[in-house]
């Protein structure tokens, strides 16, 4: 969500308006859930994806029409997968999913909501955006920031705007009501969660560039600058050379939603970053290493008065057990791991 966004306002700035289409309500088995989106340019190409296959060729079509529309004009299409259409178009999965699709100017008040958005996602917060239709057209647009203070919306009290912020933000879902004759739709856009990588050597480089592209914001950490660059670490989006291990986690904002990788040269290092890692709410602490190695780190930890309720956070050794041998084939077990973390396992 986050590069299709980004790519969103590099395409308006550059005087160019978009048709975007939004899964707003879902159910049963389709291929992309509500809040999926797709960009489609004037000259039919696209960015991001709503599921593929016949939906998306229909949605690129109805797309197509609706640049001859005016600007700010917004179209709902309904598909339901679990009839001929599925059928004829041999897919395997059934349900039902209506699209939104908005025609957006490239004009400074639809740039400012959406650069809104941009902004709070590249620094890794939330973003609401408000959208208000009538009559097919759109009429408001507001994008907030959940910790502050909401701004007046025309077509809804501050009370209900706010609800349906929680309630957004809540079911990572768009929520649609119809208030005063509008329809009012708010839709969360999460950050993606930060993957903090200890240790800038032969496995970190492999796992930073595969998390990456399945949508962790990725921060590798080491004390050595001819490790820790941006030419060994194209994707990453924060890259940190630390005078050493201790108190490495003095100026990072990890919370219940981060994720943290130790793969430091060393065993001592290891520790240091471990023992100052479970000290926080990190989702996930995972360390490369041997079982001998682990047992060593953990005897270390407890005898410095770590409770054992707390080593057990710790994944090791990391990554799901795949036979990986290589650098990248480890990237791919402990992103594996990463993954299923992520989707509640």
């Amino acid at each position: 969500m986050k590069k299709l966004i980004s790519n969103l306002c590099t395409q308006l700035e550059s005087g160019n308006d978009l048709i975007l289409a939004s899964i707003v309500k879902s159910s049963g088995s389709t291929p992309r859930s509500s809040g999926s989106k797709m960009l489609v340019m004037r000259d039919g190409s696209i960015d991001g994806t709503i599921g593929g296959g016949l939906v998306e060729a229909l949605v690129q079509k109805e797309a197509a029409k609706l640049f001859n529309e005016p600007a700010n004009t917004v179209s709902f299409r309904e598909f339901d997968l679990s009839n001929e259409l599925a059928a004829n178009a041999d897919m395997i999965c059934g349900g039902h999913v209506e699209v939104m699709l908005e025609h957006l100017p490239a004009e400074e008040e639809t740039i400012a909501v959406f650069s809104a958005v941009n902004e709070a996602l590249r620094s890794g917060k939330h973003a609401v955006l408000f959208t208000v239709s009538v009559d097919g057209s759109i009429k408001e647009r507001q994008a907030v920031r959940p910790c502050c203070q909401l701004p007046g919306l025309q077509f809804a009290e501050e009370k209900e705007a706010t609800r349906l912020l929680e309630t957004a933000l809540k079911s990572g879902t768009p929520v649609m009501e119809n208030i005063a004759g509008a329809l009012l739709t708010t839709e969360a856009f999460i950050p993606q969660p930060d993957l903090y990588i200890f240790g800038a050597g032969h496995v970190s480089r492999p796992t930073a560039e595969l998390a990456s592209a399945v949508n962790f914001r990725t921060v590798v950490l080491d004390d050595r600058a001819d490790f820790a660059n941006r030419e060994r670490f194209p994707q990453a989006a924060e890259i940190h050379v630390l005078p050493d291990f201790k108190d490495c986690f003095a100026e990072l904002e990890v919370n219940d939603n981060s994720y943290i990788i130790i793969v430091t040269r060393g065993h001592l290092h290891d520790k240091t970053v471990l023992g100052q890692a479970l000290a926080t709410p990190a989702r996930y602490v995972g360390m490369i290493g041997s079982s001998k190695k682990r047992n060593a780190i953990y005897d270390a930890l407890r005898d410095e008065g770590v409770a054992q309720k707390e080593i057990d956070r710790c994944y090791c050794p990391i990554g799901l057990s795949i036979g990986a041998q290589t650098p990248e084939e480890i990237a791919v077990s402990i992103v594996g791991e990463l993954i299923q973390k992520r989707a509640g396992g």
